[in-house]
């Protein structure tokens, strides 16, 4: 949703347009030559976008804070990386970066239709207690179902859309912990 896309300036707009965004290549040829063209461009546009600090405090939180992280596995995102032996520049080189650059430029992977619902459901955030956080997470599962979204990448989804929306660290997870018990 273009509300959540973060305005590039003209020089990042054409350095993004050097990046292959894509998880998935067809071949092992294609993967490598999209890891190796991209390996310039993206360190290049994550030093300009560092420099006006333009990607959101909650999207660096997401990528640098253990606590917007669960799992079994403990630490951040970035942590995860080092973690596994991949270190400095590396890291944001790295293919499975691709994810977390995608999430700093334009949030949600949602369809724009999901998102434009659930913010209905939520109204303004700020008014948004403690008693809201089950119809919240029932309104979510059901736009889960109701768009067949894929139900490994849904939680996450709506855990990022809540960030970006504004609602706090334990509403989000809530929200996420809701989308993960759909079948």
């Amino acid at each position: 949703m273009e509300k959540y896309h973060i305005k590039l300036t003209k020089e990042e707009a054409e350095l993004l347009s050097k990046i292959d965004l894509r998880s998935h290549h067809p071949n092992h040829d294609d993967g490598r030559a999209a890891y190796l063209n991209n390996q310039e461009p993206i360190l290049a546009l994550l030093k300009l976008l560092s420099a006006r600090k333009a990607v959101p405090e909650v999207r660096l939180s997401y990528w640098n804070d253990p606590n917007y992280r669960t799992g079994r596995v403990k630490g951040s995102r970035k942590g995860l990386f080092e973690r596994n032996g991949c270190t400095g520049s590396d890291i944001y080189t790295h293919p499975h970066f691709l994810e977390h650059l995608r999430y700093f430029l334009f949030g949600t992977e949602l369809p724009e239709p999901v998102v434009k619902e659930f913010e209905a459901k939520v109204g303004n955030p700020e008014w948004v207690s403690s008693s809201d956080i089950v119809p919240i997470g029932k309104a979510a599962r059901e736009l889960t179902r109701r768009y067949c979204l894929d139900i490994a990448d849904a939680p996450e989804e709506f855990f990022k859309l809540c960030l970006d929306m504004g609602l706090g660290l334990r509403t989000a997870e809530s929200v996420m912990r809701s989308v993960k018990q759909v079948r």
